[in-house]
């Protein structure tokens, strides 16, 4: 079998090819190619990985000295996700990126997009396979650098001051993760997970607590747990879009998962009560916040809060279908969230405006467009036979079946929550759809949807729409990842 270390290798060469190369449209080639290889890898090393996980070792050096990585299923699992979503947002990129007036005359920019991107997945990958945990610091510094710059990215006031805001809240998160990676190894001798999992079940209480909540401020800056997301709407909202549905689509999955793994595993749980209540503030501040904004993708923004403190509430019950309604709504989330933001994309190009008032009217001259929002808006909502509608029902079974108080609170604060989000979706979806309005063009981007931009959007939308028709299929991934979350 080829070698999953090629997940890493081969988008950090692609990158640095990309740079030496200097041309636009061997950038588009090299990315594509790349990421489509390893898309086309993902599905085949995915059974392997449930069937028997495998430990990878460089240089036949073994632990506490030499670095290993793992696949098993749940790494297969976000591999497959990372690969299709990374894929999907490339062919995306090629209509989206030449008409984003950040990129509008720009070719080096359009260039360093490309390379950059590349960068983030071989951050998103060495992350969910690392068992090291000074590496697991490593690719999170990769990642994390890697967005700060792709948010950043029109160099406009807005852009720079939310990229700001991102780089300071990630870097001071970078110095709480450092300080608990030197904490473990003072106290374990080793950066292997599972020794330091052993180490701090033996450590006295208070040294444990303390490693615990450092990670959980570290990662949880970049898994956007409230109250450490505060950079995420402004992030999200001045990013280019195709950044924006890969921030919302896979990067704060990745690191809440990899959060979650941590405090299951290697902290025994510690946190997971903490956790809970801050998931279901979250969900509350996310949900109400997205109310009162008149900027769709802001809105889109604190949305996406609101989601994944679902998620994070999921995984805080400590039960096995907990984890696996969790991680059901992570899949949801994924393609919905992500075709919601690149369908928004559209909506700016083609209005030059982010004001949800603009885009009145605009689902009837872009059906294709107005279409695809409407659907993964309603999976986002909970509209049955959508995906969204069966992923949030088992949500509230397994809160339910944990029998304690968080468990209750969680049913009443979704429901309410779920309430509030059909309010702001459907006056959005109502606004596209508005009769008796002219809807400004920009020029070239006039018109529906490009082909490249459909096929990547109706890709994203054909998880949401068909997804309740396969949960028998989806089950059979998602429970062997829902056990082996627990493990390391």
């Amino acid at each position: 079998m080829v070698s999953p270390m090629l997940l890493i290798a081969m988008p950090l060469g692609a990158a640095f090819l990309i740079v030496l190369l200097g041309s636009k449209m061997a950038a588009r080639i090299v990315a594509i190619a790349t990421v489509a290889f390893l898309a086309v890898l993902a599905p085949i090393w995915l059974p392997a990985a449930i069937s028997e996980p495998f430990v990878i070792v460089l240089a036949d050096v073994l632990p506490p000295l030499g670095i290993a990585f793992g696949l098993d299923a749940v790494s297969a699992g976000f591999v497959l996700l990372i690969a299709l979503s990374g894929l999907l947002v490339l062919l995306y990129s090629l209509p989206y990126i030449p008409h984003a007036a950040e990129f509008k005359g720009k070719e080096k920019a359009e260039i360093r997009y490309y390379a950059i991107f590349l960068l983030l997945l071989a951050g998103a990958f060495g992350l969910v396979m690392t068992k090291d945990i000074f590496n697991l610091f490593v690719f999170f510094e990769i990642l994390c650098i890697s967005s700060y710059l792709l948010v950043a990215y029109s160099q406009d006031e807005r852009a720079l001051e939310a990229g700001f805001k991102y780089m300071v809240l990630g870097s001071i998160g970078s110095a709480f993760m450092l300080v608990a990676i030197g904490l473990s190894y003072r106290l374990s001798g080793s950066l292997a997970m599972a020794d330091i999992a052993k180490a701090l079940a033996a450590a006295p209480y208070s040294y444990s607590t303390l490693v615990s909540v450092l990670f959980v401020l570290g990662f949880g800056v970049e898994a956007a747990v409230f109250p450490l997301n505060t950079w995420l709407p402004d992030a999200h909202s001045s990013a280019p879009s195709s950044i924006s549905a890969v921030l919302s689509g896979f990067v704060i999955e990745v690191a809440l998962a990899v959060l979650v793994r941590l405090s299951l595993n290697v902290f025994s749980g510690a946190m997971l009560s903490v956790l809970g209540v801050l998931a279901l503030a979250g969900v509350l501040v996310g949900e109400m916040a997205a109310l009162g904004q008149k900027e769709l993708k802001r809105a889109l923004a604190f949305s996406s809060i609101g989601q994944v403190s679902i998620m994070l509430f999921a995984f805080t019950l400590g039960s096995e279908i907990g984890r696996w309604a969790g991680l059901g709504q992570l899949l949801m989330h994924a393609g919905a969230k992500s075709a919601l933001f690149l369908v928004s994309g559209y909506f700016i190009v083609r209005t030059g405006s982010h004001e949800i008032e603009a885009y009145r009217g605009l689902g009837r001259k872009m059906p294709a467009a107005g279409a695809f929002f409407a659907i993964a808006a309603l999976s986002l909502v909970g509209m049955p036979p959508l995906l969204g509608f069966f992923t949030k029902l088992r949500i509230l079974e397994a809160a339910a079946a944990a029998h304690s108080a968080i468990g209750y609170a969680g049913i009443v604060v979704i429901l309410f929550a779920t309430v509030i989000e059909s309010i702001y979706l459907f006056r959005i979806v109502r606004t596209l759809y508005g009769a008796n309005a002219e809807v400004a063009a920009s020029g070239a981007a006039g018109g529906d949807l490009p082909a490249f931009a459909w096929i990547a959007v109706a890709g994203f939308v054909l998880l949401v729409l068909v997804g309740g028709f396969m949960i028998p299929s989806f089950d059979r991934l998602l429970q062997p990842m829902a056990a082996v979350l627990a493990t390391i």
